[in-house]
This record gives structure tokens, sequence and C-alpha cells, in this order.
């Protein structure tokens, strides 16, 4: 079986702009390139000023590059089919504030060429989806932020599009609506739709994404699968424990960063892939109990600060 076709393709992609008339240029991108398979959901990672927002704007044809080629669903990023097959959430939407979430979501699917019928067919199911069903006739002027990004994700869901572009979509949100949004991503990956998703929440990308690239100063410094990228040799061990001896105690409190007695328990993180295993045995062999040892992998979020503070000091060692 071959691999999935391609329906997001980024090449050799450049980006300079004035932010003012008589201002120096500014580079934004600095020949980025990357794909996105059907079927994948995948991250678009960096730290602000990175370039991402800018990526976005050219892949939705609101810039043209100035260099290099963007296209979606084989289509160049600026075809106006290529709109109307892409579901796009921005990070801050934007609505009429005069209109009902039932007139918005005609609105736009009609835009996105959606017949009347259809689109008053799926509007109430959207709407109970993303949960404002109970607001469906009020005035988008009063919502919150939380409800806005839910009426957002509806809008960007109501063609039923083969790819969705979502910027900083759990943005806004409280518990049960981030809780809701992921569950509506991971719904959408499930039907074999293509999620294309930026955030700053990585715990959130680690939790819901095959593969993430990760931009650092308008260029992809990594590009992979979570799983290849993140070491999953363990970094540290949090042990618990009762029943130890007083000089076992002191010598795990010694080799521990942190440390805490409740009681008769003891609860030690010890950095490393050894020590916690070794201190496990040790207070098993000294007639106490072991309650628990959960050993604490890297997550997205350290490996992502390592690698953008790695790919910062070389760039600031090729400028001087």
């Amino acid at each position: 079986m071959g691999a999935p076709p391609t329906v997001v393709e980024v090449n050799d992609l450049h980006k300079t702009f004035r932010p003012e008339v008589f201002g120096k240029p500014v580079t934004a991108l600095r020949g980025v390139s990357f794909s996105v398979r059907e079927g994948e959901c995948f991250g678009y990672l960096g730290q602000n000023g990175a370039g991402k927002t800018t990526t976005l704007k050219v892949l939705t044809g609101l810039m043209t590059p100035t260099k290099g080629t963007a296209s979606l669903l084989g289509k160049p990023s600026g075809d106006a089919h290529a709109r109307r097959d892409l579901g796009y959430l921005p990070e801050n939407p934007y609505f009429y504030e005069h209109l009902t979430p039932v007139e918005a979501l005609e609105f736009y699917g009609r835009l996105s060429g959606v017949s009347p019928a259809d689109v008053r067919a799926r509007t109430p199911r959207l709407l109970e989806r993303v949960q404002i069903q109970d607001v469906a006739d009020r005035r988008i002027r009063g919502f919150s932020k939380g409800m806005r990004q839910r009426l957002g994700l509806a809008a960007a869901l109501v063609a039923e599009p083969p790819l969705l572009l979502l910027d900083e979509p759990l943005s806004g949100l409280d518990p049960h609506g981030r809780h809701l949004v992921k569950e509506i991503v991971l719904e959408e990956r499930k039907a074999g739709r293509t999620v294309f998703m930026c955030s700053h929440v990585l715990s959130d990308v680690e939790e819901l994404c095959d593969r993430v690239v990760v931009l650092h100063g308008g260029v992809v410094v990594k590009d992979g699968a979570i799983h290849d990228l993140l070491d999953s040799e363990p970094k540290s061990f949090e042990l618990t424990a009762d029943r130890v001896p007083a000089e076992l105690r002191a010598r795990i409190q010694a080799a521990s960063t942190h440390y805490r007695e409740s009681g008769d328990k003891i609860t030690a993180h010890v950095r490393g892939s050894i020590l916690g295993p070794e201190f496990a045995a040790a207070v098993q062999g000294a007639g106490g109990r072991v309650l628990s040892l959960v050993p604490e992998r890297e997550t997205l979020e350290t490996w992502f600060v390592r690698v953008t503070g790695t790919a910062g000091s070389a760039r600031m060692g090729s400028d001087s």
C-alpha cells in the first residue's frame, strides 16, 4: 500500500516585507519546506515571531510569498477552489456582531459553496456539536471569547472540508471547552480529514498530533513524528514509599531534587534513569514498601524549549 497523498506542500518559502513604508525590511520566512499527508493531525510549532502566522497567511491566500510555492490539495494556495476545500479557524475569529450563530453559519456556508438546504440541515448538528445550541438565536456581540471560539470551529466545519487549518483552536476556552475541542479534532482525524494545527499549548499538541514541524527564526529546525523526536528513556523518577529506615531516607533525600515526608510516607524526585529503580530496590531490601515508581519522560514542552534554545544559540553564532 502506497503512502497517503500529500494535501499541503510548502517548498522553499521566503517572505520579506516592510512593516512601515520607509522601515527596514523584515524577513519572516527563510526557505521553509514541509509537507502534510492526508489523514494526519499535524502540529506547526514555533515561538512568537518564528513565522507561523506568515506561513498561515500564505497558505490561506492572504499573503503572497516573496519566493517559493505553497499548495493545498494539489492547487496553489491562493486558488479559490483550494480555499473552498479548506476549513479555517483563525486565532481570533471575527464575526459580524449583529448576526446570530445560525445566521453566521448560513453566511459562511454560502461563502464556501454549500447549498442553502445543506447549511440549514447541518447547522443544528454543528451548534450542538460545539455546545452553543442554547444561544443559537442570540446576537454574537454578547458572546465571550470561548463562545466565539466554538462558533469559529463550527464555521470551519460547516462545509465538511477535507482539510482543517486551526490556529490556536484551544485559545480562550475553559477546561470543559478545551476537552470538547480536542474531542472534535480527534473525531475529524478519525473521519479521515487532515488537521493542520498551530498551538502554544504543547501538551495538547503532544496528545493530538501525529507529527510536528518546529519553526525558529523563519527556518524549519525539526520535522518528524512525535514518538521519534522525544527521548523515550526516563529523565527522572518519582518514588513514593513508606516504612523506609531513617538512614535510607537520608540517602534518598540527599539525591533528590524534590523531597517531602508525610507521616511514614516519603515522595522523592530523583534524576536519571538509574537512581529511581536502585532506591526502589533498596527500600524493598530494607523491609520498606514501594507504593509507586513513576518514570518521568521528556515532554513535548521540555523538548521544544531544548530544541529552540539550541537553534537560537546556533543562529546567534552564525550571525556574529
